[in-house]
């Protein structure tokens, strides 16, 4: 547009220089006139032109800008969608894992040992990186030891303490598993067991049972 209003300012400076240079010659001024006006009428529909394509740019920057930000709420709105089907899968696999655990520890509490070993073995295959690994693992290890598979149960003990020694169970697992060593004729690792239980815990609830079996040994 800048250019246009320039082309029209030079055709009228050099219209109006002729006409200062012929003005003796007696040139026709209505002729000049008339060419001014034509010329002027044809710098107009070039103006109109531009702004016509000028509407036509910002028009289409405006739908382009519209569909950036539809693109845009579509993104966002499949992120959204996304992370709320994580969040409802993620809840449901530790319903199922807590649903198995628990029902594992019922089975032991009712005596059906063989049934409390299927469902923590079936936790610790399906449900390796859950809170309650640990916990199934001693609890395997208890139902093993109840149902007098001592080899099985020395296995899950020995799991539970390479993995959890800051576990709160940690000492309640020493004393345990010596039993089963005795089960096992293995006397000299039970008593290091018990040792390591009397020294570590002095002050736990099994401490007491923990220093008459070791005498007894």
């Amino acid at each position: 547009m800048k250019k246009t209003l320039l082309k029209l300012i030079l055709s009228m400076f050099c219209i109006f220089s002729v006409l200062e240079i012929n003005a003796d010659e007696g040139l026709d001024l209505e002729m000049a006139f008339f060419k001014i006006n034509k010329e002027v009428k044809s710098l107009n529909n070039e103006i109109l032109s531009l702004k016509e394509e000028n509407e036509l740019l910002k028009e289409t920057q405006r739908q382009n800008s519209e569909k950036i930000a539809k693109l845009f709420e579509i993104i966002e709105l499949n992120s959204t969608e996304n992370k709320k089907e994580e969040v409802t899968l993620k809840t449901d696999i530790e319903k199922n894992a807590l649903k198995l655990y628990s029902d594992g520890k019922s089975q032991f509490v009712v005596g059906d040992y063989e049934k409390a070993i299927e469902l923590f073995i079936n936790y610790l295959e399906n449900f390796p990186d859950l809170e309650n690994v640990a916990d199934s693992k001693l609890w395997l290890g208890r139902a093993y030891s109840r149902s007098e598979a001592y080899i099985d149960s020395k296995k899950s003990y020995l799991d539970f303490q390479s993995s959890h020694t800051n576990h709160p169970k940690y000492a309640d697992s020493l004393y345990e598993l010596s039993r089963v060593l005795i089960e096992l004729k293995e006397l000299n690792n039970a008593k290091l067991l018990l040792l390591e239980m009397i020294e570590g815990y002095p002050n736990h609830s099994l401490t007491k049972k923990a220093n008459q079996l070791f005498l007894e040994l």
